[in-house]
């Protein structure tokens, strides 16, 4: 959470709270998985009554859309960072795809409960904002792949789209949750050659509807 520009002593002081507040939910989460994120295991990790956490968060469904956009942010700047280097180093519209695809998986791969939570995790009883500050957190974790497709920013067809996240999702969710585990091979490479085999022809189908 960037400080703003001019803040007062409280205002500093709440923020750096509510920062050590989702820092200690981040951690339960990346321990044990959202079902491990507690009221009170944070209220004691921060020296803090349970009663007093409404203050900062109205309530745990308030502190799981946080943990939901701090997530999102995490991986989205992973995929930006990927596709500026990308679009920086590289002429290719495949490589750069593939870069971009390369990124989202090694962040889901360091960060396994941070990403079942976005796309995998059920929260009993949590249902996002509608419209809210999630969606919009998740734009930018895809937007990179539509503008690497686009060229100019232009977002390929819906069902090109489907495809290919599909794809790239299907894939990371079964290697983070251990599917895979029984394979034996080298996942990082399968994945490679995956996302090549079928963003070629997507990017020939962008290509064609664009003449």
């Amino acid at each position: 959470m960037t400080a703003p520009a001019t803040e007062t002593r409280r205002e500093r002081q709440r923020r750096e709270l509510v920062a050590e507040i989702l820092a200690s939910a981040r951690r339960q989460l990346e321990e044990g998985g959202a079902g491990s994120v507690s009221w009170r295991g944070i209220a004691r990790d921060v020296g803090m009554n349970p009663a007093s956490l409404y203050t900062y968060f109205a309530s745990l469904d308030d502190l799981y859309t946080a943990l939901l956009i701090d997530s999102a942010n995490g991986l989205a700047d992973a995929t930006r960072s990927a596709a500026a280097a990308a679009s920086a180093e590289l002429d290719d519209p495949l490589e750069r795809i593939v870069r971009i695809a390369v990124a989202y998986r090694a962040w889901a791969v360091a960060h396994p409960h941070q990403y079942n939570l976005l796309f995998t995790d059920l929260i009993p009883g949590y249902e996002a904002p509608a419209g809210g500050p999630t969606v919009e957190a998740q734009g930018r974790i895809f937007g990179p792949f539509s503008e690497a497709f686009g060229g100019s920013g232009d977002a390929p067809d819906p069902e090109l789209a489907v495809r290919l996240l599909g794809s790239l999702h299907g894939h990371v969710a079964l290697e983070i949750n251990h599917h895979f585990d029984w394979t034996g091979v080298d996942l990082e490479a399968v994945f490679d050659r995956t996302i090549r085999e079928l963003v070629g022809p997507l990017l020939d189908a962008v290509r064609g509807s664009h003449r």
